[in-house]
Parts: C-alpha cells; sequence; structure tokens
C-alpha cells in the first residue's frame, strides 16, 4: 500500500479488494439515447485508477480499455480479477459515454468486489439549454433531468465558463430558469453556460456515482465594469499589473507560500454595495475568512464574514458590503493556526459601486 493511500484509509480514500486475482469478472450495462432509444454500436471507454480514489492519469489510466454497445445498446466486457486490484486495493473504474449534443457526455464510477457487475442503465442527457438577455443579466432555461429519465433525480448545478480559459461562476442547487446578474457577468466576452447532474447509485453488489454533463449555450454579454477594474493590487509575489482585477473572470494569481492576504487599492475611494470573488482556494479551511475595508490602508473596519457562520469556504462567492463610507482599500484576510495554512489561488475579487 502506498504512503498517500495509507494516510486515505481513515476518509475511505482506499479500499481493500475482494475480489480473487485469478477470477473472472463480468460488466454488463445498457446505453440509451435521450429519447429512450438504444445507443447502438457506439464505442465506451473505460478509465482505471491506480487505487480507489477516481482520479486517473494518463499515464497507463485515461482509455485503459473499450468496450461497444450492441444494436440494443448493452454491453459486456470481461476483465481478469487482478485487472480490478493494486496491489491488496479495488481499482476504480470509470465508464465514459459521449452526449448527445454539444460538449455533453455522462459517465459511471464505481469499484469491482464482485464476479458479476450489472451498471445502471445508462442515458444521455443534453439539459436543452437557453439563454436570454435579461433587464440585469442573462436567464438560462433548462430541462430537469427528470425531463427524460423517468424516477432520477440529482442536484443541478448550473456552470459559467469562457470558451477558452474556464471557470467563472457555478450555482448550486440550481432550478430553471436561473438568473445570472450583470454583476457575475461583467463584461466578458465569449461566455457559455451549462448543467451538469451528479448522483449515487445503490446496486446489489456496488455503489455508482453518475454524472451527466448537459449541452453548453452561448450567453449574451453584458457591459458591467466593476468600481476595482485595473486597480493595483499588494500581496507577497504580486506582479505590478494586478491579475485579481484585470477583468480576466477565469484567470489569477496562484500565490507563494504564507500569503494570507490581499489588499486591493482603489484609484479612488468608492462607496461600495458589493464583493464578488472567483475560484477562490486555500490549502486548509482557515478559522477566519473576511474582506475589510479601509479610507487610508491602516486603519480596518469589517465588511463581510466570507465563512457564513460555518467552516466551508466557498470558491465563488457574491457578497454585499455594508460600509457607508468611501473606500480606497479593501482587504481579503484569512486566518488560521496551522502554519502550514495559505491563500493558493483566486483568479478575480471585484468591486461594485
Amino acid at each position: 500500500m502506498t504512503a498517500a493511500c495509507a494516510a486515505a484509509m481513515a476518509s475511505a480514500g482506499c479500499t481493500k479488494s475482494e475480489v480473487d486475482p485469478e477470477a473472472t469478472i463480468t460488466l454488463t450495462g445498457k446505453v440509451l439515447k435521450e429519447d429512450k432509444q438504444p445507443l447502438a454500436n457506439t464505442l465506451l471507454h473505460i478509465n482505471r485508477s491506480t487505487n480507489s480514489e477516481c482520479i486517473f492519469s494518463f499515464f497507463g489510466g485515461i482509455d485503459w480499455k473499450s468496450v461497444k454497445t450492441s444494436a440494443d445498446g448493452s454491453f459486456t466486457q470481461e476483465l481478469l480479477g487482478d485487472d480490478t486490484r493494486s496491489g491488496s486495493l479495488a481499482r476504480c473504474f470509470e465508464l465514459q459515454v459521449p452526449g448527445g449534443g454539444a460538449n455533453s457526455y455522462l459517465y459511471a464510477q464505481f469499484l469491482i468486489q464482485s464476479e458479476n457487475v450489472q451498471l445502471p442503465t445508462l442515458q444521455q442527457w443534453s439539459g436543452t439549454p437557453s439563454a436570454v438577455a435579461a433587464a440585469d443579466g442573462a436567464s438560462v432555461s433548462f430541462k430537469d433531468i427528470s425531463a427524460t429519465q423517468d424516477g432520477v433525480t440529482g442536484e443541478h448545478v448550473l456552470h459559467v465558463e469562457t470558451k477558452s480559459s474556464g471557470s467563472v461562476w457555478t450555482v448550486t442547487s440550481a432550478h430553471s430558469p436561473v438568473l445570472l446578474n450583470d454583476d457575475l457577468l461583467e463584461d466578458a466576452a465569449d461566455l457559455e453556460a451549462y448543467v451538469s447532474v451528479y448522483r449515487k447509485v445503490e446496486g446489489s453488489k456496488a455503489s455508482f456515482t453518475i454524472y451527466n454533463q448537459g449541452e453548453t449555450v452561448a450567453l449574451p454579454r453584458r457591459s458591467r465594469v466593476p468600481a476595482s477594474r485595473g486597480a493595483s493590487c499588494t500581496y507577497a509575489g504580486a506582479p505590478a499589473t494586478c491579475p485579481l482585477t484585470d477583468g480576466n473572470l477565469s484567470s489569477g494569481a496562484s500565490f507563494q507560500q504564507d500569503v494570507r492576504e490581499v489588499v486591493i487599492q482603489l484609484p479612488k475611494p468608492k462607496v461600495l454595495r458589493k464583493a464578488v470573488l472567483r475560484n477562490l482556494g486555500m490549502s486548509l479551511t482557515p478559522s477566519e475568512l473576511v474582506l475589510e475595508g479601509s479610507s487610508d490602508g491602516t486603519q480596518w473596519v469589517g465588511l463581510a464574514n466570507l465563512l457564513e457562520g460555518t467552516n466551508a469556504v466557498r470558491t465563488f462567492i457574491e457578497v454585499p458590503l455594508s460600509n457607508p463610507a468611501p473606500l480606497s482599500h479593501v482587504r481579503l484576510r484569512a486566518t488560521s493556526p496551522n502554519s502550514d495554512f495559505r491563500l493558493y489561488w483566486l483568479s478575480e475579487l471585484s468591486l461594485f459601486e
């Protein structure tokens, strides 16, 4: 057992295999199109991890095997018991199914702990998304997965991305239609959205994680420019041009060791009503995570508690600011008793009047 997996055993990251290495393993299942017709004569790809964590590598794990569906959408794949093990550990497998629309797909992840594994019926889903401009932002509509898959439920998550560089915003527990206000979209070009659904299905001898990603839809371009656009920022290792206020919503700063605060300095004082943080990441959970404001860069007042009374750190944060006085500086500050803690990543910190 690797040291990493031994450490992960406490959190069930690695699971002991119950399969005889000499056994013959049979995987069976069926795949349907969105209209419930068979997905016939289609190649499905199988990924295999190095242990029980479902992390797949191009060095031997991605595209490990493939299997083709028959005319009725069914498939059968035989493996050796030894194929399912990494030493004494059960490997994670991922069966990938192509989607029926632009950028859509689905997969099922599972461990093999018996000689016969029957996968749940897998069905394509596009979400049929549409987007229109609204008075304040854009409205995205979609079809719930239950509209085409009987009895299927799961959390729908709306994702907003740039076509070129990555994630801009997410809305969890989304229900159609979803309004994305102008503060979230700013004046970014080439934004698109899609909806995903993640769920767990319990089989007789296996547990399956199933993920559907729907089609993408282009979002109408908006024109909101934050008061912080082009403002300077200060933190250890900061470049001359601040990457947190440049309007590139999905790429930003990777902070060096020991960074626990970031200060934005506005060109001139403003009364601020809202802050939007995107792709916030940190090495550990902090004991305190706040936004603070100042009129001189030395005396600070609290503006918002970003932990909201919990220990959960959100990746995307939209928060009202409550100080009536003009501010020239805004500080993101984290506190932790752990010496290894640091802010890790932030793509944009936008401040609005």
